[in-house]
């Protein structure tokens, strides 16, 4: 380590020590230390953002981070180690709109060498954000401007986009929304089907289409109405005749390269009298294409890495041209496939993965820098995990090919249009599931290891596993609770609760929906899980059905502590952990003595009454007064208060009670809170 690098490392000890105070003076102190640290040149010394995309039909937002060095960031694998945090914003044009956050976990990792004695350094995360888009409809491209920024330890404030990070950086570019469908159906019977299926939310509406007369009609109508159509290959050669951008092999790839691999004289020949027709010659065609490979021109891969916390692969790539990509949003355009590969031995052997892709278009008024997409392929990892003491870094590959999919036999071999690009990934640590054992490891979306096995009360420091957004200490839950955990295929399982309190008990026997993944659109599948109404096993799904390892999804609808045990038929052992539920919004209450009468205080008086919060996990409370003051607390009050009116410039205000609680709610959100106000008119007073 040489001095410039000793004095960052002695600013970084410095940032943590500053960001455990909350005092006022530490606002100078770390104005001062974001000099010194700019000065060193180490903003980005330790972890930068590469780049930011976005995947248009799973709505993920997707930052590339790269972690640099093996020591900075508080600890090993097996110690709690620190968050690189980033805030996403979005600015369709009236300015920057503020998404949210999301953070992943780093840790001081040993820098080894690859089977070819290269250093294993970067680190390549990514940090993922779902959002809600602002789309429309096909004709009217949504093409906003994104922003990633970037800090250690430390969440980047919210709603300000111009922020300056002390360790890390900001990224902008360019993504497209994708539109929404106009599903316009003037079939009557249809608008029967709707209505049917609205009135009885369980009915499946293909059960529903053979209830009403001409429904099995009508649903297939809208089935062929919401889907796009991709372009024949006489409309690719009009939409391209008059520009030499777009090259008769490029549009025409997908119907050529069948054509090729048939080796049957019938079918060339038919093919080339096709394409005499549309005034082209074959012989040309086949001659651009022997002379085309790894041509980035159109679309490029620049940077890939792992979600930590989904636990997903991801390719950023670039969209450079306005043309090329068969057909606009309204059509079906092309896609370009990523197939992922990993060096699981560390001995230069590539392993398939997977293959995932990403529906591009013609977008002609794309912004010149292009457009930012990122690939996205969910991995079961449960079977190569190791130990904190043992960290598992992976060389990876990302294999970017237009409209061609790529090899699944060679990592090396490279299609016509697209590159290829290796990175290094470290696998999230944990037990290696190769061995079958009862187990989960994500209860309403929480760690285990973070909720006591004492009170079913998240312990401080915990936060949601899928994106590391913190949660209040020693919060219960609410609502949904999702159990997620490894899945042993063939296998059956079942989950019994016990109500600490009452000591009854049950098995979990509801039905319950996984999401799975799919190569191509729509990208994503639905599968409904099941218990055995007998025994009450669940089936454990395959991965490609259920990429989030859910293996319960269960409302308990109580406020007592369960315990859940999980157990596997022919397996033995019982794994089990305790969850403290409460669905109990904070009671509150909120009296002022105004006789009844909003109007009953002057402008100058006092305005008295009482209020009360009480909850069995509140986080805090505050009491409001427009015309001046407040009270605020932690804990549960009955109290009463007197606010003052002098000095008012508005004859009308209100007093306000808002009481917050602790509680998880369907394990994927926080801060629900109760809210009540009182509306005062004041006279004016007489002279």
């Amino acid at each position: 380590m040489n001095e410039n690098e000793q004095h960052l490392q002695i600013l970084r000890s410095s940032f943590n020590a500053l960001h455990s105070l909350s005092h006022p003076t530490t606002a100078k102190a770390f104005a001062n230390l974001k000099e010194k640290v700019v000065a060193y040149s180490g903003n980005t010394f330790y972890e930068e953002i590469r780049s930011v995309s976005y995947n248009p039909d799973i709505h993920l937002l997707e930052a590339i981070i790269a972690t640099k060095k093996d020591y900075g960031y508080n600890g090993n694998l097996c110690t709690d180690g620190s968050y690189a945090f980033v805030r996403f914003y979005i600015n369709y044009g009236t300015g920057w709109e503020d998404q949210g956050y999301t953070a992943v976990n780093e840790h001081d990792i040993p820098t080894g060498v690859d089977c070819k004695k290269h250093p294993e350094k970067p680190l390549s995360y990514s940090a993922s954000l779902k959002i809600v888009p602002k789309a429309n409809k096909c004709s009217i491209h949504v093409l906003p401007r994104v922003r990633a920024v970037l800090e250690w330890n430390k969440i980047p404030p919210a709603n300000d986009p111009n922020y300056t990070s002390i360790w890390g950086n900001t990224v902008d570019d360019f993504i497209q929304i994708k539109p929404y469908k106009e599903f316009i159906i003037s079939n009557p019977a249809f608008n029967q089907l709707v209505e049917l299926t609205v009135s009885h939310p369980n009915l499946k509406i293909a059960d529903a289409a053979k209830l009403v007369p001409g429904g099995e009609l009508a649903l297939s109508q809208s089935k062929s109405a919401y889907g796009t159509q991709p372009l024949e290959l006489s409309a690719l050669a009009n939409l391209y005749k008059e520009t030499a951008l777009v090259s008769p092999a490029r549009y025409g790839l997908p119907y050529v390269l069948p054509v090729l691999k048939s080796y049957n004289s019938v079918t060339i020949a038919s093919s080339i009298e096709t394409w005499n027709k549309l005034g082209v010659d074959f012989g040309t065609i086949i001659n651009e294409l022997e002379q085309t490979n790894a041509d980035i021109a159109y679309e490029q891969l620049e940077s890939l890495g792992l979600d930590y916390n989904l636990e997903q692969f991801v390719a950023s790539f670039r969209v450079k041209r306005p043309i090329g990509y068969s057909g606009n949003l309204c059509s079906s355009g092309s896609l370009e496939y990523v197939a992922f590969w990993a060096d699981w031995g560390n001995n230069c052997k590539w392993e398939y993965l997977g293959t995932t892709s990403v529906n591009v278009h013609d977008i002609n008024n794309i912004p010149k820098e292009g457009i930012s997409y990122a690939a996205v392929l969910p991995y079961d990892f449960n079977k190569v995990r190791k130990l904190c003491t043992h960290p598992e870094v992976v060389k990876i590959r990302a294999v970017l090919s237009w409209n061609a999919t790529p090899s699944t036999t060679d990592a090396d071999e490279l299609e016509y249009w697209g590159n290829r690009m290796d990175a290094y990934i470290q696998v999230k640590p944990g037990a290696n599931t190769s061995i079958v054992e009862p187990i989960f490891n994500i209860l309403g979306g929480i760690p285990v290891d973070k909720i006591s096995d004492v009170d079913g009360l998240t312990i401080p420091g915990a936060k949601f596993a899928l994106n590391q957004a913190a949660v209040n200490d020693y919060s219960p839950f609410g609502g949904i609770v999702v159990i997620q955990g490894p899945s042993f295929v063939g296998k059956k399982y079942r989950i019994k609760v016990t109500n600490m309190s009452t000591l009854a008990t049950y098995y979990i026997n509801n039905d319950f929906v996984v999401v799975g993944w799919l190569m191509v659109p729509p990208y994503v599948q639905y599968t409904i899980v099941q218990a055995d109404p007998v025994d009450f096993y669940y089936n454990y799904q395959t991965f490609d059905k259920n990429t989030d390892n859910v293996l319960a999804r269960f409302s308990p609808g109580t406020n007592d502590l369960l315990k859940l045990e999980l157990e596997i038929a022919g397996v033995a052992g019982v794994f089990t952990k305790f969850i403290q539920m409460d669905n109990i919004a904070p009671v509150i209450n909120l009296q002022i003595d105004d006789l009844g009468d909003c109007s009953h205080y002057k402008v100058g008086d006092v305005i008295t009454g009482s209020y009360s919060v009480n909850d069995a996990h509140l986080l805090s409370y505050s009491l409001v007064s427009s015309f001046g003051g407040s009270v605020s607390g932690t804990s549960n009050i009955s109290d009463s208060f007197a606010f003052l009116t002098a000095g008012t410039t508005s004859p009308c205000g209100k007093i306000s009670l808002t009481a917050y609680e602790k509680t998880i709610y369907d394990s994927q959100w926080t801060n629900n809170y109760s809210y009540t106000e009182q509306i005062i008119c004041l006279q004016q007073a007489k002279k």
